[in-house]
C-alpha cells in the first residue's frame, strides 16, 4: 500500500517490486531494481527515507526515521527478514543480517556483514568491509573478497527474483 503523508508521495522508480501487503508511507524514495518484500513497513513521516538502486528489504522489516536522522540505504544492500532500521546509515553492498536493529544515528560503512540478531546501538559507526555481530555489535574481523562477492551475489539473485513478481 503506497501512502500520502501531508503532501508527501513515495518516489519510486522503475522496476520496483512492492508486496502487496507491505506499506509505504510519505517521503520515501525508492532507487530502481529494489524490492520491498511482504509486510514491510517503510514509515517517512518525519523526516526522509532513501533506498538505493538494487537494495532489497525482505519480509517483515521496519524502516523508520527520526526528527534528527533520515534513513539511508545506500545501493545493492540485503536488509534480512525482521530487521529494524531507525534513523540510521548503511553503506554500499551490505547484508543485514535477520532479526538486526540498527538504532538513531548509526553509520553501517560499505562492504558488511551484519551477523542475524544483531545491535548496533544509536550513534555507533561500523567501518567499511567488515563482520559485525553481536547485541551490542563489534567488530569480528574484516571480511575475505570471497565474502564480500557474495554479498553481490545475494543482491543479484533478489533482483532476478523479484523481476519473477513484476509483470512485463
Amino acid at each position: 500500500m503506497i501512502v500520502l503523508y501531508k503532501q508527501y508521495k513515495p518516489n519510486i522508480e522503475k522496476n520496483v517490486f512492492i508486496a502487496e501487503n507491505s506499506t509505504i508511507i510519505g517521503r520515501c524514495f525508492i532507487g530502481e531494481d529494489c524490492s520491498i518484500w511482504y509486510n514491510t513497513v517503510l514509515r517517512a513521516d518525519v523526516n526522509e527515507i532513501q533506498i538505493g538502486t538494487g537494495t532489497n528489504i525482505q519480509d517483515g522489516c521496519i524502516v523508520h526515521c527520526d526528527r534528527e536522522y533520515k534513513t539511508s540505504i545506500e545501493g545493492n544492500v540485503t536488509v534480512g527478514h525482521n530487521a529494524i532500521l531507525h534513523g540510521c546509515t548503511i553503506g554500499r553492498n551490505c547484508l543485514i543480517g535477520m532479526g538486526t536493529t540498527i538504532l538513531d544515528g548509526a553509520t553501517v560503512g560499505d562492504n558488511v556483514i551484519v551477523g542475524a540478531n544483531s545491535l548496533i546501538t544509536a550513534g555507533k559507526t561500523i567501518p567499511s568491509g567488515v563482520l559485525v555481530m553481536g547485541s551490542p555489535a563489534k567488530v569480528v574481523r574484516e571480511l575475505t573478497p570471497e565474502e564480500i562477492e557474495g554479498i553481490r551475489h545475494s543482491v543479484e539473485g533478489y533482483i532476478k527474483l523479484s523481476k519473477e513478481y513484476v509483470p512485463g
